[in-house]
This record gives structure tokens, sequence and C-alpha cells, in this order.
């Protein structure tokens, strides 16, 4: 799945896992590295087969993923079969629109 961001700074966040340790330490910011990566290396489709995580949809179209409990993930989902232009032909999109980690691993 072809993987971006709503804002400049959550991407700047996101792509850096020295920014996520940073913010949430090293076990959880690199857990939450994982997970981005879990998420581009999969296709809607297979979404809710990814360990550990549960997908919920809303009515307005937007996605959360949330892996155990520390991590939540939203965006909006889009196919490439539905005329969205991702990066890669055959492949969908996500858009994250925001990122909540509920704990730290900071002393």
């Amino acid at each position: 799945m072809d993987v971006t961001f709503s804002s400049a700074a959550l991407a700047v966040l996101c792509n850096s896992e020295r920014r996520l340790t940073q913010r949430w330490g090293p076990e959880i910011g690199r857990a939450v590295a994982r997970r981005l990566l879990d998420l581009a290396a999969t296709d809607a489709a297979a979404l809710d087969r990814l360990p550990g995580a549960r997908i919920i949809t809303n009515g307005t179209g937007e996605t959360t993923v949330t892996f155990g409990e520390t991590i939540v993930i939203r965006g909006v989902i889009s196919s490439s079969t539905n005329g969205t232009r991702a990066r890669q032909p055959d492949a969908d999109l996500m858009v994250i629109t925001s990122l909540d980690v509920h704990g730290s691993d900071q002393r």
C-alpha cells in the first residue's frame, strides 16, 4: 500500500525512527515505525490480517487501525481500482491523518 500523510509535520515525524524514539522512547518509537512499515507492506484487502490489528471504518470513509492498546493510526484508504492515482499501479493508497500513541517508555 502506498502510505502518505495529511500534513508535512506528520510525515516528518513518521518517516524518522529517530524522531519517533525521541517522542515516545526507544521501544514504543520502534514499534510505531514497524507498524507503519506493516501498513506499507500490505494492501487494503489484507489489512485485517496484520498481526494484532483491529480495523474500524466509519461512515465518512476514515479507517482506524489499532495495534494493541498502544498505537492508533487513522487515515483514508483508497483503491487504485476506484480511479485513485497511487504511485504504483494496482496499489492501494492510505493517507494517514493522525497517529495516537498511548504510553511511553521514556524515563
